[in-house]
């Protein structure tokens, strides 16, 4: 029964500020950066991130290989370790994967679900898996500029109807889930 009543009143319970917890676990980090819900994993103290660095949701930091483990038999005691370090102005995207040895230069996007190993240029727009780059920094802000809905700060009914409009979707508003609706 403790149990469970400790897990609704963490849930409650203010969290600790993430950039704070991260420079506690070790982590080297620089100015301006934002963290959500990501995991540093065993070693985060191998882990250094720049300025203006953005880690998304869900996003694995990996700084040793568990593979070796098909050698302990053989030697108990190998491990293998690799630092990773991220560069200034960097966004990475949710669920990215960044592995033992990764260096990932300044300005640079990291796809969704990436695979990230080895070196990643600077000025590089990279997805997949593993992560390849996809494009330039300088090709994205083109299409990023053309795309762009430059709405940030307006109030959620106003924002709500410029991209409706914009996209061609009906403004009507939410109606409230009815008991037995299937939600879509």
């Amino acid at each position: 029964m403790t149990s469970i009543w400790k897990r609704i009143t963490n849930r409650f319970r203010p969290q600790a500020d993430p950039i704070q917890r991260a420079r506690a676990l070790g982590v080297r980090m620089g100015e301006g950066c934002r963290l959500y819900e990501c995991d540093f994993g065993s070693e985060p103290y191998l882990v250094t991130l720049g300025n203006h660095v953005t880690v998304t949701s869900g996003v694995q930091f990996i700084t040793h290989d568990g593979g070796v483990w098909v050698f302990r038999e053989e030697f108990p005691d190998i491990d293998v370790f690799g630092p990773i370090n991220v560069g200034n102005n960097v966004f990475i995207g949710m669920r990215a994967i960044i592995m033992p040895g990764a260096v990932i230069g300044d300005n640079c996007v990291i796809g969704a679900g990436s695979l990230v190993m080895g070196h990643i240029p600077s000025d590089s727009i990279v997805a997949g898996v593993p992560a390849r780059v996809i494009r330039t920094l300088a090709e994205y802000r083109e299409k990023t500029l053309n795309d762009a809905v430059h709405i940030r700060g307006l109030p959620p009914e106003h924002k709500r109807k410029l991209l409706c409009d914009k996209f061609g979707l009906t403004t009507a508003a939410p109606q409230p889930h009815q008991h037995g609706d299937p939600i879509s």
